[in-house]
C-alpha cells in the first residue's frame, strides 16, 4: 500500500443491531473498488465499536 491508498474507520450496524467497527482501505480508482474490512468485536453502542478499533490499531503501532 503506498500514499495512493485511503484508509478509513467506519462503524456499521449489523443483522443483530448492534455495532461493528470496519476498516475500509480504498485504493486508486485503476486499481479497483475499496476492500471493506470488519474488525473482530460486536457491541452495544457505535463509539464503543470505534474506540476498540483505535485501541487495536494503536496495539498494532506499537508491535504489541
Amino acid at each position: 500500500m503506498d500514499e495512493d491508498w485511503v484508509s478509513n474507520l467506519e462503524v456499521d450496524c449489523n443483522e443483530s443491531g448492534r455495532f461493528v467497527a470496519v476498516l475500509v482501505l480504498t485504493p486508486p480508482p485503476e486499481l479497483g473498488p475499496p476492500i471493506r474490512v470488519p474488525i473482530e468485536g460486536e457491541y452495544d453502542r457505535p463509539e464503543l465499536a470505534e474506540g476498540a478499533a483505535l485501541d487495536a490499531l494503536a496495539a498494532m503501532t506499537r508491535g504489541d
